[in-house]
């Protein structure tokens, strides 16, 4: 636990500069001046992504690659929707973000982690934060004690079986090379299956946000479900749910998209391949007065393009350019929406009197020559405002800027 004098101390420095803070620890010959830098830049980084425990004085972290893996409060709480009123198993447990969040709506959770400074913190944690109903474990699960230490849990514990089997494994290589498959991932989903599905008819996966879909299901067998999620426009987290016995092909897997903002959330996208295949997109040219839509990053990452023109009455502007228009507003729309102010030829003349006219702007691009950065050096607009400017294609591989104001 942390003492008073510590506490006092980490609110008087909180924003203060870390480094400076461990090189002058000579002068707080009573104060653990390292455990205090851990915890500010933790809680620091926790004020946006965990909010209810950077709030919490009394919480102890151990190190900051815990704090930058694990999961938001956001993305954990969506977790909560693969299982409730039953009894969890977090088989990598880490900070225990999601066996905090998954212990608030089911019977019983087990929290298993095998790092041991960051296990004792962790179980710190909980008991202040009033989790009473997590089992926490010191073990390192793997395929070679993984059958017996499940058993033992649940027979200590009086439990059959669990309702809900949730892994985050490690990305990463020894020396902190990013690995890609999923098969690299520590511990090895593809050897732990068979065991965990003896305990669970439902395996949950976080995986990397940057995996293709369809190497998952090459990957791993058993795939129920992927779930993309994004936070504000910015995926953050892959989600594969694995159920026993389950054996559809890529195209039958269903696919979820959800954007989760700070107020709110965008319309959830959920579709299968095979849907995606078989919509037909239609097609539209942008013009001045029209709505124009750009898709959040969970349905980009999807995949969802032409079935966006079978669920809305919206139209694509090119196969390739992932933008849509509407005659009329679509307020459920996935994503960003604009009305259309003017749009143009990428030509000399458009430039010059774009700089003219929009001295700041936002500049984004989709299936264009340049990149954003590019654009806006060519355009010598600074960025900014209230205008959006989109370089992209039109049929016949035209290019085009279209200017628009946003109505979110």
């Amino acid at each position: 636990m942390l003492t008073q004098q510590l506490k006092e101390f980490i609110s008087a420095h909180f924003n203060d500069d870390t480094g400076t803070i461990i090189l002058s620890a000579s002068k707080y010959p009573d104060i653990d001046v390292k455990l205090a830098a851990i915890i500010i830049e933790a809680r620091r980084k926790l004020i946006t992504k965990v909010p209810e425990w950077a709030e919490n004085t009394n919480l102890i972290y151990t190190g900051s690659l815990s704090t930058e893996q694990c999961s938001s409060s956001k993305t954990a709480i969506y977790k909560q929707n693969y299982c409730k009123n039953g009894i969890v198993a977090d088989l990598t447990g880490g900070m225990g973000i999601d066996s905090y969040f998954f212990s608030k709506v089911n019977k019983k959770v087990i929290y298993i982690e095998k790092n041991r400074d960051l296990f004792y913190a962790t179980v710190n944690n909980f008991q202040e934060l009033g989790a009473i109903n997590i089992v926490s474990l010191n073990e390192e699960f793997n395929t070679s004690n993984g059958d017996n230490l499940i058993r033992e849990t649940l027979n200590n514990h009086d439990v059959n079986n669990l309702d809900l089997i949730y892994l985050d494994p490690s990305r990463r290589k020894t020396g902190g090379k990013r690995v890609h498959s999923i098969n690299e991932y520590e511990p090895k989903i593809k050897e732990l299956k068979d065991i965990l599905f003896r305990y669970s008819d439902k395996i949950l996966v976080k995986i990397s946000p940057m995996a293709d879909l369809k190497s998952v299901k090459q990957e791993v067998n058993e795939v129920k479900s992927i779930h993309i999620i994004a936070v504000n426009n910015e995926c953050k987290e892959l989600l594969i749910l694995l159920e026993k016995g389950c054996n559809l092909d890529f195209e039958q897997i269903e696919i979820a998209a959800v954007n989760i903002k700070d107020k709110n959330s965008d319309e959830p996208i959920i579709f299968t391949p095979k849907i995606e295949n078989d919509s037909k997109s239609t097609f539209g040219v942008p013009l001045e007065g029209n709505y124009l839509y750009e898709p959040n990053a969970a349905v980009l990452k999807a995949g969802a393009f032409k079935y966006l023109t079978c669920k809305y009455d919206i139209q694509k502007l090119e196969v390739n350019t992932h933008l849509y228009k509407s005659d009329t507003m679509v307020d459920s729309f996935p994503g960003r929406r604009f009305i259309i102010k003017e749009v143009a030829d990428f030509d000399k003349i458009t430039i010059r009197n774009l700089r003219k006219t929009y001295p700041k702007a936002n500049i984004s691009v989709r299936n264009f020559p340049l990149s954003a950065t590019e654009l806006r050096d060519r355009l010598k607009i600074e960025d900014g405002g209230d205008i959006t400017i989109f370089g992209c294609t039109l049929s016949k591989g035209v290019k085009k800027l279209v200017t628009c104001t946003s109505v979110n």
